[in-house]
């Protein structure tokens, strides 16, 4: 399966959505979105997707699902950018786990073999290269079940 990042940059746009997707995910398991791809066409329904924070801290892996649509051209979300005509790439993503703040850190992403890639995207729908997904996942999933443990012992 190939593996795409996602970014988020909360000084670029706020996901005014994100309180609301979260809790669907909690009480549905997981919550549909559409999110832009930039200039990427190749994502294939059933891609694993990854969503990192970027630009303010802190900063991190926050969420994970899948791909269930292939992307489509459509005006650019950013006004400025649609304004003068531009246009990006869309998609619709499966998320099935989502936080505010990452829990896995950006610092923590730069031990080997993570530090191969370049976290830092400068824009969503970047492809992970099959070895880093590979690491990434079993950590990933412990991290998940990590962040479970720790909300269930904190309670409601």
């Amino acid at each position: 399966m190939t593996t795409y990042v996602f970014a988020w940059n909360p000084r670029l746009w706020g996901w005014p959505e994100l309180a609301r997707d979260r809790r669907r995910i909690e009480r549905h398991g997981h919550v549909d979105i559409e999110w832009a791809c930039g200039r990427t066409r190749a994502i294939e329904p059933g891609s694993r997707a990854f969503f990192v924070r970027l630009g303010v801290p802190p900063k991190g892996l926050i969420g994970a699902g899948y791909a269930l649509s292939e992307p489509w051209e459509d005006t650019h979300w950013r006004a400025e950018k649609a304004a003068v005509g531009a246009t990006t790439h869309y998609l619709k993503l499966r998320l099935e786990f989502l936080r505010e703040t990452p829990i896995i850190g950006f610092d923590e992403l730069t031990r080997p073999p993570y530090g191969r890639f370049r976290w830092a995207v400068r824009q969503s729908g970047m492809r992970m290269p099959s070895s880093i997904a590979d690491a990434l996942e079993p950590w990933w999933e412990q991290r998940v079940r990590d962040a479970a443990t720790s909300r269930r012992s904190r309670g409601p």
